[in-house]
């Protein structure tokens, strides 16, 4: 959810629903109410909102009130979990459009931000959340074989990931040896078809080594880039966290 401040009393809310999908609202009298809507209109947090239907087929709702379910404070004080949900909230609006709902992107959503206030690994977390969102939206990554010969992923080889159609080739097929290649080890192909193939509530059950998790995201990442032909801004803060190096002002997205 985003919210930001329109006129002297009232906010501007953005929000997932499960029924509407991404929509645009207007809460009257926010910003000096006592009681429908102080310390509910936050970010990350989940509401339960009530509503009347705009006044013109291009207008905004009407947000009369809202009842906070779960804050998820711990989003907005610690850091790193503050880059997390900021990260998957920005997947969020670029891969959807206003009013278009998808209860599956909805329940994707609201499981991610859970799993982060309860203080799960939060680069995991989004990994799989990025994961299940590009199939959810029709860009599953083909982790099965190489595109090239189609053989199976096999131990005996090093595999590139194509961000321009996500699939894999291996290195009987590939020609490509440069150091700015998406490498990705068995090891990492294997753990992503596994988080695939996993409903939500099992996903915990699975742990990415350092740099496993490092090769995985950076592929997603750069499949994502590639779909969206825009920059994703919240990924250079998000990789700073992971690597644990400072984030430098003229360094390179």
């Amino acid at each position: 959810m985003r919210v930001a401040e329109y006129g002297e009393a009232d906010k501007l809310v953005t929000f997932y629903g499960a029924d509407l999908g991404r929509v645009t609202g207007i809460a009257k009298g926010a910003k000096k109410s006592k009681q429908r809507f102080v310390n509910k209109l936050e970010e990350f947090s989940l509401l339960r909102i009530f509503y009347r239907p705009p006044r013109s087929p291009a207008g905004l709702l009407l947000i009369s009130e809202a009842e906070l379910l779960a804050a998820h404070l711990s989003l907005r004080t610690d850091f790193r979990r503050y880059a997390a949900a900021m990260y998957l909230g920005e997947l969020i609006v670029r891969f959807t459009r206003d009013h278009d709902p998808d209860r599956r992107l909805y329940l994707l959503l609201a499981w991610a931000l859970a799993a982060l206030d309860q203080g799960k690994m939060p680069h995991q977390i989004v990994l799989f959340a990025h994961l299940h969102l590009l199939e959810t939206v029709g860009y599953r990554p083909e982790l099965s074989r190489c595109s090239a010969c189609h053989q199976p992923v096999r131990a005996q080889h090093r595999y590139i990931f194509l961000p321009g159609s996500g699939a894999l080739v291996c290195s009987a097929c590939s020609s490509d040896r440069s150091s700015h290649a998406l490498h990705l080890s068995v090891q990492t192909i294997r753990l992503l078809a596994s988080a695939q193939s996993f409903e939500l509530d099992r996903l915990q059950r699975l742990h990415f080594p350092r740099h496993a998790l490092a090769e995985a995201m950076a592929a997603l990442h750069h499949f994502s880039l590639h779909l969206l032909q825009q920059d994703i801004h919240s990924w250079r803060l998000l990789r700073s966290l992971m690597s644990d190096r400072p984030l430098r002002h003229n360094a390179s997205a």
